[in-house]
């Protein structure tokens, strides 16, 4: 077999990282993906498609999610004066679940970070975030 290289490890890193953060979000009954939407609508209300492009999945995943959540009671929908377009707002239970979320992340990266040079890591992804953003430049011109 051959040995696993760097960018795999990292890949993998990625993988079980997401599995983490997913297993602290479920002890509050959310998924990751569930804490991506209440961050995005935290500082304010956000229309749908705006919600569907920041999180990176589909529009028709968004309106799934946003019913489970609003059932959940952590955000509920308006209509603004043009009344096609939805907004969707976090509500007091959704901040509070929010909250405690970026609480348990917090111990969590906090714990990880702990044991490796965690300006490297920053570095890293402070990399990463300049290679999308100067790709996504490209792609966009």
């Amino acid at each position: 077999m051959v040995g696993v290289e760097n960018w795999e490890l990292v890949l993998k890193g990625f993988k079980d990282l997401r599995r983490l953060l997913q297993r602290e979000a479920e002890q509050l009954g959310v998924s990751v993906t569930e804490v991506q939407i209440l961050y995005q609508v935290a500082d304010g209300p956000k229309k749908m498609g705006e919600i569907a492009d920041m999180v990176g999945i589909s529009k028709s995943s968004t309106t799934e999610l946003i019913d489970k959540m609003e059932a959940k009671g952590l955000l509920e929908r308006s209509r603004g004066e043009d009344k096609r377009i939805v907004y969707v707002k976090i509500t007091e239970k959704g901040s509070n679940t929010l909250n405690q979320t970026r609480i348990r992340y917090k111990y969590l990266i906090e714990r990880v970070l702990k044991e490796v040079n965690e300006d490297e890591v920053i570095k890293f992804f402070q990399t990463v975030e300049e290679i999308l953003n100067s790709t996504s430049h490209e792609t966009s011109s």
